[in-house]
């Protein structure tokens, strides 16, 4: 949608009776507050909320509906219908708010492209796995299938789930390039097409959001938990930085040197693109693309000769917009020839990399004062859980 009337226009044309008004919190979590189609009008001149999902005492904070984002919720009833619209946060006196976390990252978009004079699109791969439900319909950590990897049904038994996935997110004017059934058993993936930074994180917001529903309208639950299950494979939050220059596709060497400012940077990443105690349980792996267990890290950042990188060392508990806001901010350090810290491994613990996280340059300079305050000071009565019995619990 271009503007706030093209949405009226259609909650009137398909008998939509409540929006959804988005945000995400400073984890990333899908928070909405659901208004009444008939009132979305007013609505959209800016909502009051508490701020309480952001943990600080600032005052009355605004919604803003952003139009762009808006999309219909098909898994919902036809009959009142329920959409959705990512909203701008803003301090009730119209101030910009810090721990927007939307605003982070498209400001991270507009420095890398002043710095660089590049642009850069996001493929993104989410991987995640789905258990099945006792008879409270609560979540278990028992896989629905032994499948492998690409495995075809009836071995797959997540096939026909992964279609009503498909068929779901290109109603809500997504573009999944494709699925299949992951490594791990009952463990999965949808890859998405690339798309400019702050929409490629939108998606991958509301599709962890999509498939959390999706799921449980079939009797499972959907987790994006880094490593949920003991001797299993952890889930990857897969990243491809496709980088461009003038309109054209980047040469090896733009791609070399956004490589070169993510591999120096990534441990100062971490508290971010690996944000909980269970995060580190999937980095202990040696399965991990980012593993401790190993001195080699080429699988961590992979530079393509196309203009293209893969990133690897990220997980499925990151909030996007953070994540991917700290990528382009090391891609550009890279990329315009900033003095490079040496790479050093992942730590070992969340603890160690909120240690990290709090004394780097890097972070301060990239995120701002309020967000990190809110950020560490949560993350902080958490550290020293170890992680994988709070996976059910903290709905990952």
């Amino acid at each position: 949608m271009k503007d706030i009337g093209e949405i009226l226009e259609y909650i009137e044309d398909n008998g939509v009776k409540f929006v959804k008004l988005s945000f995400c919190d400073i984890l990333g979590r899908h928070k909405n507050v659901s208004v009444n189609a008939s009132h979305f009008g007013e609505a959209a001149e800016g909502f009051v909320i508490d701020p309480l999902p952001f943990g600080q005492e600032c005052g009355d904070l605004l919604l803003l509906p952003r139009p762009e984002t808006f999309t219909p919720m098909p898994w919902r009833p036809a009959a009142g219908a329920v959409v959705s619209v990512m909203c701008r946060i803003l301090r009730a006196d119209g101030k910009p708010f810090g721990c927007d976390c939307g605003t982070i990252l498209e400001d991270a978009d507009k420095r890398f492209t002043e710095r660089t004079g590049c642009s850069v699109r996001f493929m993104t791969e989410s991987e995640f796995y789905i258990f099945r439900l006792d008879e409270n319909g609560d979540p278990m950590l028992v896989p629905v299938d032994s499948a492998g990897y690409l495995d075809a049904a009836p071995r797959d038994r997540c096939e026909n789930l992964r279609r009503d996935i498909v068929f779901n997110l290109e109603t809500m004017g997504m573009q999944p390039l494709s699925s299949h059934h992951e490594k791990g058993k009952g463990q999965n993936a949808v890859i998405f097409r690339a798309c400019a930074p702050y929409m490629s994180a939108v998606n991958t917001v509301l599709f962890r959001s999509a498939v959390r529903n999706i799921a449980y309208a079939n009797g499972l639950y959907a987790s994006f938990a880094p490593c949920p299950m003991d001797g299993e494979i952890g889930s990857n939050f897969r990243v491809v930085a496709r980088i461009s220059r003038a309109g054209k596709q980047a040469d090896i060497k733009d791609a070399e040197a956004f490589a070169c400012g993510i591999r120096a940077h990534m441990h100062e990443m971490a508290a971010f693109t690996n944000p909980v105690g269970n995060s580190y349980d999937r980095i202990a792996l040696p399965s991990a693309p980012c593993g401790n267990g190993s001195d080699d890290r080429r699988d961590a950042v992979i530079v393509h000769g196309d203009g293209k990188v893969e990133i690897m060392f990220a997980d499925t508990a990151c909030n996007p917009f953070t994540a991917l806001s700290l990528m382009l901010a090391a891609g550009a350090d890279g990329m315009s020839g900033a003095k490079l810290p040496a790479p050093l491994p992942m730590p070992a613990s969340l603890g160690a990399a909120l240690d990290i996280a709090e004394n780097s340059e890097f972070v301060a300079r990239n995120l701002p004062d309020e967000y990190l305050k809110s950020y560490f000071a949560y993350k902080r009565r958490l550290a020293a859980r170890t992680g994988r019995e709070d996976v059910l619990a903290a709905g990952y």
